[in-house]
């Protein structure tokens, strides 16, 4: 488990700046955001809401199988309390993985034997070592976006041999696998790495056809951390959030790392491959978490919004109002329908699975609403926001008492002024706050695909019931 500074230099090869970072703890970008994942541990002792006892050893509730929709309705309230702690921008805290991890067990048999494989205990083996050690994993999915117009398969036969990660030799004890991952979140902090391909991979990509579980200090594996937006000069009176912590990505590079049987899920089956992620049953309950994560997230910025609309003297006009109104409007309909995803869950594999037709409709709103917020903030902040001096300023005693008077108003004294503009300007124009919005964005999949999958799987039988009626009636004349 990941929890002291110190036991991130366990020899895993963490790139920062295009430097190899030797002490992981002197290194602010990981040791700030590492105290608040660390909250994710703390809670556990500080609220028992947080554990069970499974087979009489008390666990995170994060890896209670839910049975009933109390039971996915209290991950919920955990969720939200660990979210909390990072006001929703850490999106890949321990949380994530381990509400797959939860239901590993009861879907792994579906991921059937190889030869002397078996992938199905393998998986269930992973799943208790994580349950039990509560360790803190990261996943990583998505390949490098070289050509995709051409396969993995024909992309490595030109020589781009980290166009995905690939099995580049079987052993009798394993394979040795080759390649890269992009944009895995929290990487460096995590104990341990889940590695899997999303559904698209072409017949022919048999060589990438992969999943399995490895610690990230395992030789070979090397992690290329992307800028921080962590601003090591300045204050976090200036910059709230980009000075607590940074979540950040990572380039993941394999380089001839072995992996052994026990710890494969999937190897060289195309089909097994792209049914991974569902099969396995971490699409369901991840996506629980993730929008749950998403909604506090939400609630943060819709309450900066208001706030700045009171604090600036804007509020009492109604064109400032039917905004706001909008935003609580939206932040009421993401609330109902994770709600309802659990209400209208269903058994699955003796498991209480929340249902994916609302969780993917909350993820195609929530990034359009994340947005709208954004854009309320930056307008209501506009040139107040843009025009906040260094807080500096203050300890100069040829201009602190002049500025002091400046920026005083009967609703905030300066320095409160400055804190809240501050804040409006990191989350809406900063770094941090634009790889927010992209994350948002982009992290649950392409909203195109996402809007094109609910479609695919939306009921219309009812609908269509009425709509044959109507024109039955209206073709035979009948009212």
């Amino acid at each position: 488990m990941t929890t002291k500074n110190g036991q991130l230099n366990d020899g895993r090869e963490v790139y920062l700046n295009g430097h190899r970072v030797i002490d992981m703890a002197s290194e602010p970008v990981f040791s700030r955001t590492l105290e608040v994942i660390q909250r994710y541990y703390d809670l556990q002792k500080e609220n028992k809401n947080h554990t069970f006892f499974n087979n009489g050893i008390e666990s995170s509730l994060m890896f209670l199988a839910p049975k009933s929709v109390k039971d996915l309705a209290k991950k919920r309230q955990i969720y939200e309390e660990v979210a909390r702690e990072s006001y929703g921008m850490l999106g890949r805290t321990p949380d994530f993985i381990n509400a797959g991890v939860a239901v590993l067990g009861n879907y792994a048999d579906d991921l059937g034997t190889q030869g002397k494989i078996d992938f199905a205990f393998n998986a269930k083996n992973w799943a208790n070592h994580v349950k039990y050690d509560d360790i803190f994993v990261s996943h990583a999915i998505q390949n490098p976006q070289l050509n995709r117009q051409k396969t993995l398969s024909q992309l490595l036969n030109e020589g781009q041999e980290f166009a995905g990660v690939w099995i580049k030799e079987t052993r009798e004890d394993g394979v040795i696998i080759r390649g890269a991952k992009q944009v895995n979140t929290l990487a460096p902090l995590a104990d341990e790495l889940l590695i899997f391909n999303l559904p698209d991979l072409k017949p022919e990509d048999k060589k990438f056809a992969l999943a399995f579980a490895l610690p990230i200090a395992t030789s070979g594996v090397k992690v290329i951390c992307r800028k921080p937006t962590l601003k090591s000069d300045q204050s976090l009176a200036d910059y709230p959030l980009s000075q607590a912590f940074d979540e950040m990505d990572a380039f993941l590079l394999f380089d001839d790392v072995f992996v052994p049987n026990d710890a494969l899920f999937v190897c060289g089956d195309v089909e097994q491959s792209n049914a991974f992620f569902e099969v396995s049953g971490l699409f369901n309950h991840t996506a629980h978490q993730d929008e749950v994560r998403g909604f506090i997230k939400l609630e943060f910025v819709t309450g900066i919004a208001v706030r700045l609309a009171h604090q600036l003297g804007l509020f009492d006009f109604q064109r400032v109002q039917e905004k706001l109104g909008e935003l609580s409007v939206n932040l009421e309909m993401i609330r109902s329908c994770i709600i309802a995803s659990e209400v209208t869950g269903k058994m699955q594999n003796g498991v209480f699975t929340p249902n994916m037709q609302t969780l993917l409709a909350v993820r195609a709103k929530l990034t359009t609403y994340y947005d709208e917020a954004l854009r309320v903030i930056a307008e209501f902040s506009a040139g107040s926001a843009v025009g906040v001096p260094d807080f500096r300023s203050f300890s100069n005693p040829d201009i602190a008492k002049m500025l002091k008077s400046a920026l005083t108003s009967d609703l905030m004294i300066a320095e409160e002024r400055m804190l809240l503009l501050n804040l409006a300007w990191d989350i809406t124009s900063e770094s941090f706050g634009q790889r927010q919005r992209v994350y948002e964005f982009l992290h649950g999949g392409n909203p195109m695909f996402i809007h094109l999958q609910h479609l695919r799987h939306t009921d219309l039988t009812q609908a269509n019931q009425m709509i044959d009626k109507v024109l039955d009636n209206a073709r035979n004349g009948k009212k």
